[in-house]
Parts: C-alpha cells; sequence; structure tokens
C-alpha cells in the first residue's frame, strides 16, 4: 500500500527563524511583566512554547534535531530577556533616556557584582524563569516529537456498499458556537460565588471569624453550583462529537478516539494541547476522516469487527433511537444495545439540521441561555454567606469571652474610672487581661 508523500519536510532554517520570532514574545512579556513589579516567571513558559511551536510551524515538524536548536535559543534569550528586564527598570529609576538601555544592559553584572543590585534576588528570578521556561517546554517538545514520529497516512478507497455502490452517508459536526449562550450562562453561575469569597477571605484577613466564615459560606456555594452545571457543561462537551447519519442508523463519532487507531488515523494533531474537533481540521483532514469514519461503520455494520471493540466505542451505532424527552437544549433519547436493554444518552441541539428521528424540527441555531441559574446561584451565595457569617459571629464572640474572666472588658487607658466611680491613674488592663 503506498503512502503520502504530502508530510512536510524539516526545514532547519526557517525553522530557526520560526523559533527565534517565538522567543521574542516571551522577551516582551519578560519585560513588561517585570516593570510591573512582579517576577514574570509564567513568561519562560510563554517563550519556551513560542519558539518551540515557532521552529515546527515554519520548519515543518519538531525533530529532536530542532528540539536541541530551539532549546538552545529559549536558554540564551531567557537569559537576555531577564538581564533586559533589569536594564530597563535601571532606565526607569535614573531617569535616563530609552537609548541608554543599552548602556544599563551592559551594567547589569558589574552591578551585581558590586551589591547595588541585590544578588540574590536577581538570581533567583532567573532561576524562576529558567523552571517556568523548563515547564513549557517539556511538554511541548514531547508533543513536537510523537506527532513528527507518526508514520504517513495510508491511501484507503471509499468504502462500497455489498452491491458495489458507494455508502450515502450524511455527516452533522458539531456547531461549539450554538452551545456558546449555555456555556457562557454556566459559568457566570459559577464565578457568582466565587468573588464574594475572594473578597470576603481578604477582609478576613483583619482576624474576624464573620468575614472569613462568609467566605467559606460563598466557597461552599460555589461548590454545589459546580455540581448543578456540571449536567450543562457535559452537554456542551458533548457537542464536539461527529454525528454520521447511514441508511437511516445515527452513528456517534468520538474524533481523539478514533484517531488513536493507527490505520483510522485522519490526523497528526495529538490533542496534548488542543482536543481534535472537527471545526479546527483542515479541508484534507476533514476527507480523511470521512473516509476512515465510512471504514469503521462499514467494517462495524457487515460484522467484520466487533461492536465491543476499540473502534466500537469511537465509532458508536445509536440502534433503534428513541427520543424520549426534548427540551430547548437537548434531545434526551435511548437507543438498543443489542441484547433487548436499552441505554440512555443525550444529544444537544447543536447539530444543524438534524434531528433523531423523522418528523422532528431539527435544530435551527443557537441555543438560549440558562440565566435561572444565575438566580439560583445568587440566592446560595447569599444564604449560605449569611450562614457563615452569622457562625463567625458567633465564633467571635466565644474569643472575645475567653480573653477575660467573666466576658468584663476592661478600659485600657492611664486614668481610668475604677469600679467605685474614682479616677485612679494606675487603673490599666494588663498583659494578662487582669486590672492592676
Amino acid at each position: 500500500m503506498e503512502q503520502e508523500k504530502k508530510t512536510k519536510r524539516e526545514n532547519i532554517v526557517t525553522g530557526l527563524v520560526g523559533a527565534f520570532l517565538g522567543s521574542l514574545i516571551g522577551v516582551v512579556c519578560t519585560v513588561v511583566i517585570g516593570q510591573m513589579g512582579y517576577v514574570a516567571s509564567v513568561s519562560g513558559l510563554i517563550m519556551a512554547v513560542g519558539a518551540l511551536k515557532g521552529y515546527e510551524l515554519l520548519g515543518g515538524q519538531l525533530s529532536k534535531k530542532g528540539a536541541v536548536i530551539s532549546s538552545i535559543l529559549v536558554v540564551a534569550m531567557t537569559y537576555l530577556a531577564h538581564r533586559l528586564t533589569f536594564a530597563v527598570s535601571l532606565v526607569s529609576a535614573l531617569n535616563l533616556s530609552m537609548s541608554d538601555v543599552f548602556l544599563c544592559f551592559q551594567a547589569v553584572p558589574g552591578l551585581v557584582e558590586e551589591g547595588a543590585i541585590e544578588g540574590p534576588a536577581y538570581w533567583g528570578d532567573l532561576a524562576m524563569l529558567y523552571l517556568f521556561t523548563l515547564l513549557g517546554a517539556v511538554p511541548t517538545i514531547i508533543s513536537g516529537l510523537r506527532a513528527a514520529s507518526l508514520p504517513d497516512f495510508a491511501e484507503v478507497a471509499p468504502p462500497v456498499a455489498r452491491e458495489g455502490e458507494p455508502v450515502n452517508a450524511t455527516f452533522y459536526p458539531g456547531q461549539l458556537s450554538w452551545m456558546r449562550p449555555l456555556r457562557i450562562s454556566a459559568a457566570v453561575s459559577v464565578l457568582v460565588g466565587v468573588v464574594p469569597m475572594v473578597v470576603l477571605a481578604f477582609a478576613g484577613i483583619t482576624g474576624s471569624f464573620v468575614w472569613m466564615m462568609a467566605s467559606v459560606g460563598c466557597m461552599v456555594s460555589t461548590f454545589v453550583m459546580i455540581c448543578v452545571v456540571l449536567p450543562q457543561i457535559q452537554l456542551c462537551t458533548n457537542s464536539t462529537q461527529l454525528l454520521v447519519r447511514v441508511k437511516g442508523t445515527v452513528w456517534k463519532v468520538n474524533l481523539p478516539m478514533l484517531n488513536s487507531a493507527d490505520t483510522y488515523r485522519f490526523t497528526k494533531r495529538t490533542g496534548a494541547v488542543r482536543a481534535i474537533r472537527w471545526d479546527i481540521l483542515n479541508q484534507e483532514e476533514q476527507e480523511r476522516a470521512k473516509t476512515s469514519v465510512m471504514r469503521a461503520i462499514t467494517l462495524l455494520s457487515s460484522g467484520q469487527v466487533m461492536a465491543g471493540s476499540l473502534l466500537g466505542a469511537a465509532v458508536l451505532p445509536l440502534a433503534g433511537l428513541q427520543v424520549v424527552k426534548e427540551n430547548r437544549w437537548c434531545w434526551k433519547c435511548a437507543y438498543s444495545l443489542g441484547n433487548g436493554k436499552m441505554k440512555r444518552i443525550v444529544i444537544p441541539k447543536a447539530y444543524s439540521d438534524f434531528a433523531p428521528i423523522s418528523g422532528m424540527e431539527p435544530a435551527q441555531g443557537p441555543v438560549p441561555p440558562r440565566w435561572e441559574l444565575l438566580g439560583i446561584a445568587v440566592a446560595l451565595a447569599v444564604v449560605l454567606g449569611c450562614a457563615g457569617a452569622g457562625i463567625g459571629t458567633h465564633m467571635d464572640g466565644l474569643t472575645s469571652a475567653s480573653r477575660i474572666p467573666g466576658g468584663v472588658a476592661v478600659q485600657a487607658r492611664s486614668g481610668a474610672e475604677t469600679p467605685s466611680g474614682r479616677e485612679e491613674p494606675g487603673w490599666m488592663e494588663d498583659a494578662s487581661g487582669g486590672a492592676r
């Protein structure tokens, strides 16, 4: 079987240019964030990913040689970015012009040796920057080498039916934008408890249990809302799957799982950074995916591959599909497992012109948001936050009572009045809470 020759060949020169351009993004991020007064550790991650992905984009693929070259460049550019950050800070501190940045850049090592720039802070920031660079480089290199090591795609003829006619099928890719209103309303509902939780937690730093326990109440409301919106999140996730109708039977295709089977692969994307979805595939990859899906359906339908195999899990037939319930966001259906049992499945209304069974109105556009979830989230945050504040008030009362016997507060000022009503200069509260 012949293999395609369309795989991009590696070009080291253009790859090096891409790595340099990608690393410049990390340099800019390091300097900009550094001027804000923060340790720009995350910039190291940006630099590593930018350089390695830049090499892969312009070089064709990331080989071991390309990974080594890019890594050396990243190490050098990370040091340059860190030193440049301190040079720009010197220009700002000494009220110099930006034309003096190069002079300050040259002076940084000498200032570190003389102690004008604190050595531990300088080298500590650099170590932290390299650590985050490593965290970004390792998974990117692994992903790039894995994709480069994959064999070329095999040419597969389109499947044909027993009568010799091509198998006709209708493909329904999920429209993620149709689920965006539901996804936004679910996310906002979760954030309703997060914002007051953070604000009250900072207020609780003062030592009062009222604010801290109110923050805990909001945190509990957030966890409750995560459980409430979990079905909506799962519904949005299901819209990434591909539906195919062949001879009246609907098949549900898990694209990442299908692509993991060597003889059915249709893209060299590994899904390590971004999940494999229909909308991110180019036209060539989509055509290969259609061929792979139809070949799998033909083999599964003819019994040449068992339905319980890995391929059967990737390309699942929804035989005898029935609609149990329908709402504005999905169809709740059931399909036959072939042994007299039925299994439930939820199909989101994210597929253009698709209906589970004939005679039903197909999906036509984006689903509506569920803002009632926001009302539930607000009510939970208020109720549980107030309950936590009440518990905190009780805890503050117990703490105050335990500091002074009998719960009687004594004024800590010189010249306070005695219980007899006379003013005595020595009446003050000592460190143990008693009077002297």
